[in-house]
């Protein structure tokens, strides 16, 4: 059948003069009436490929029956037929208090010094609720925001709006979306669009997918669609939990240049994660937080993650290096939290560690564990890898907050998970940050040319950080995972202890500014020092 109805069906040309044309609503379900402009094509089906029913030639009212592929179903005495929606404008009043957009998207504006300014788009079948009709809009009150939407492309409904409200985010981090990006419902349901550029405050995660406050809505979208600039307050301390889902938001923002894998578990089965920054085939490796009270060394970790992976993904220099060009050389996998139940005793007490009774009566019965160095029954992880570990001399003979070596070597789920990961790559360095002291400890009797590159590196860090390289120790017998790195893999491995001494307690966070100021370079500087490693 070609477009035009064929002749035995007689061409209806309506001049109606601003008429208002119904249905026969009897046995019809009309839901709601249009406004049509001047000049409208009614056809036979929801295509403007079928045969045209009728052509009007002036603003005419109709009674909707329904809508379908864009189109408004009606009744015009007696022939029934389909209206483009861009064609028509459905009559509001004052009593409907939802809308359903009907078109493919409209836009959301605000109004900004006077000018409407688009913010936003809601998608085909959401449904929101408004205030009123003014001048071809609805005037909506989301979130605090007075919106407008065009009353064109969107038809009434009895449904009600959705009313899932966005929880209160624990740790808020603003992004900047690349490109235009779909905002959906938690049944997948398409809500609206993000537009490009547009700073999000991302509120939480759910099955990989980021949580945002979308006009008092949760809404769900796709990390990857977004870039960030700075997602990390280091001058606090950082929790497990919040180490944990800043590594799993980078590697959902950036999964072109991340991974993200846990590589163990702790004593009481928390998470130990490691996460690659850069497509460098060769590999350097740092860790911290190995010592409980020495959590200063995680923020020194991630804040790198944030820093180098913002600098990466903009291809621009940080710290006078082309991070992506450094990176995509050398990738640099950290491990920033090495001993989670350690580190979480030590910033919330015994009763957040499963077996607190035990660990209570190690620490003397205090409640204080601002001193506990140990894992989370005792052991001193840096006692515990195998570098002439039996020649330990050592006081220590029992679990301890500091010192005991463990009943045996690689005695601990931690040092293990490290010893393994190690050994499933080839990293051309490593270092452990530690603190305090500002010294650089290298040395585990190495010679000859594999001596000279090893101090060498270090006087090199030595002159970024201005921490001071300690000289040789001969010292029979050690558990520190540097020097069981340097023993087993015959490359260059650092002990960073940061900061002033600080005594048994956590380094004070008046000192992190210079801390950062003294290692910001330094995980850039080692992979561009690996490439000849």
């Amino acid at each position: 059948m070609g477009r035009y109805i064929p002749w035995i069906v007689v061409l209806i040309v309506f001049f109606t003069y601003g008429k208002t044309v119904h249905a026969n609503d009897e046995g019809n379900n009309v839901i709601g009436t249009i406004q049509t402009l001047n000049t409208y094509t009614v056809y036979e089906s929801p295509s403007i490929e079928s045969n045209i029913l009728v052509l009007g030639t002036s603003n005419t009212q109709l009674s909707v029956l329904g809508i379908e592929q864009g189109f408004y179903k009606v009744n015009l005495e007696g022939i029934q037929g389909f209206i483009k929606i861009e064609e028509a404008s459905p009559n509001f009043t004052g009593e409907i208090k939802q809308f359903q957009v009907t078109a493919p998207s409209v836009p959301v504006f605000e109004r900004k010094n006077g000018k409407l300014i688009q913010v936003s788009s809601f998608s085909e079948g959401s449904i929101w609720p408004r205030m009123q009709s003014s001048a071809g809009y609805h005037v909506a009150s989301l979130d605090g925001k007075t919106l407008y939407i065009p009353i064109q492309g969107t038809f009434f409904t009895s449904q009600p709006a959705p009313s899932e409200k966005p929880p209160k985010s624990q740790y808020p981090i603003v992004l900047i979306s690349e490109e235009e990006v779909p905002v959906y419902l938690s049944n997948e349901k398409a809500l609206g669009t993000v537009r490009k550029g547009q700073r999000v405050t991302i509120i939480g995660m759910q099955d990989g997918k980021a949580i945002i406050n979308y006009f008092g809505l949760i809404g769900l979208v796709e990390l990857s669609k977004f870039i960030h600039i700075d997602y990390l307050n280091p001058k606090k301390n950082l929790s497990l939990d919040e180490v944990s889902y800043l590594m799993n938001l980078t590697a959902a923002l950036y999964p072109e240049f991340t991974k993200l894998q846990q590589i163990g578990k702790s004593v009481e089965g928390r998470p130990i994660y490691a996460i690659r920054l850069g497509n460098g085939k060769k590999e350097v490796l740092f860790d911290a937080s190995m010592h409980a009270r020495e959590h200063m060394t995680t923020n020194v970790l991630m804040e790198m993650l944030d820093a180098y992976s913002a600098n990466y993904v903009r291809n621009t220099i940080y710290g006078g290096y082309n991070v992506k060009k450094t990176l995509d050389q050398v990738s640099i996998w950290f491990v920033p939290m090495l001993n989670p139940d350690g580190v979480t005793l030590v910033q919330n007490g015994a009763k957040s560690l499963k077996n607190s009774d035990y660990l209570l009566r190690i620490n003397g019965g205090s409640t204080n564990f601002f001193r506990w160095k140990a894992n989370g029954r005792g052991v001193d992880l840096n006692e515990n890898f195998e570098a002439q570990w039996s020649q330990i001399k050592s006081i220590i003979k029992k679990p301890s907050y500091q010192k005991y070596k463990g009943p045996k070597v690689f005695s601990e789920p931690e040092s293990i998970a490290l010893r393994n990961f190690i050994n499933s790559h080839d990293f051309k360095a490593y270092l452990s940050y530690h603190s305090s002291g500002q010294v650089l400890y290298w040395f585990q009797y190495q010679k000859g040319i594999q001596a000279a590159r090893d101090l060498k590196f270090a006087k090199q860090i030595s002159k970024i950080t201005g921490y001071k390289v300690i000289n040789p120790l001969y010292i029979k017998g050690s558990g520190a995972s540097t020097d069981w790195f340097i023993d087993t893999k015959k490359m260059p491995a650092l002990t960073v202890e940061i900061s002033p001494f600080s005594g048994e307690k956590p380094v004070p966070l008046k000192n992190w500014d210079k801390v950062w100021q003294q290692n910001h370079k330094v995980g850039l500087f080692t992979a561009s020092q690996a490439i000849s490693f």
